[in-house]
């Protein structure tokens, strides 16, 4: 896949999950990490956060409008997940039968790029983005806002993760940054000669001296 249009889920005024993370303002860090990515690996993104919608139903027909009006393979919408403190984890949900080995792919990505668990993926006939999106389209809900663990990995490892969805949507492997490698120096010595009587060696290294060179007489056992 090479046309993707990724918006964040919920809006500005139409929130959704708080905890020791809120929902909207991370999912808003995601989507524009992960298109940054994503035109690294040649790319084309299209991106959309919902400024304005009043209720519930305005958000999710902006969001679907927008969706539908872009040429794209493939719909992301990026949400955060509240309700199972104990376990939490990542999860992708997906509606129409043909999506769920990439919803499968996504959700273990993302979690293993975290460090948590992988709830796996999750069909789902009743979401409005899923059903209302015309071309083949997956919800990421990343990780658990209300679990701590959850919380504090997905700070720790944010640029992992964001890499994670780029390179599972792409099926494409971001480059590695190369290290320099670190020159030594490499000193070269020129030996002039070798005399087995003291004073030629010495009046050698004198007029070497006077030329400027720096000498020493080193004597070896023959």
């Amino acid at each position: 896949m090479n046309e993707f249009v990724i918006s964040s889920g919920h809006a500005k005024i139409v929130r959704g999950a708080s905890g020791y993370l809120d929902e909207v303002n991370e999912a808003r860090k995601v989507v524009p990490k992960v298109a940054e990515y994503l035109k690294e690996l040649d790319c084309k993104v299209h991106t959309f956060n919902d400024d304005t919608s009043k209720t519930q139903r305005d958000n999710i027909n902006k969001i679907v409008k927008y969706h539908n009006s872009k040429s794209r393979d493939l719909d992301v919408s990026v949400h955060f997940n509240a309700g199972t403190k104990e376990t939490g984890g990542t999860e992708v949900l997906y509606y129409g039968d043909g999506n769920k080995a990439l919803a499968t792919k996504v959700s273990k990505a993302i979690a293993d790029a975290l460090g948590i668990k992988d709830r796996g993926a999750k069909k789902r006939t009743d979401l409005g983005f899923l059903k209302g999106t015309s071309k083949p389209a997956i919800l990421i809900e990343v990780c658990f806002v209300d679990t701590k663990t959850n919380a504090d990995a997905y700070k720790k490892n944010f640029d992992e993760c964001c890499k994670a969805i780029a390179e599972t949507l792409s099926g494409k492997k971001l480059n590695e940054e190369v290290k320099p490698v670190e020159k030594k120096s490499v000193l070269h010595k020129v030996q002039v000669g070798a005399f087995s009587d003291e004073k030629n060696a010495a009046e050698l290294a004198g007029e070497l001296k006077k030329k400027g060179y720096s000498v020493n007489i080193v004597k070896v056992n023959g």
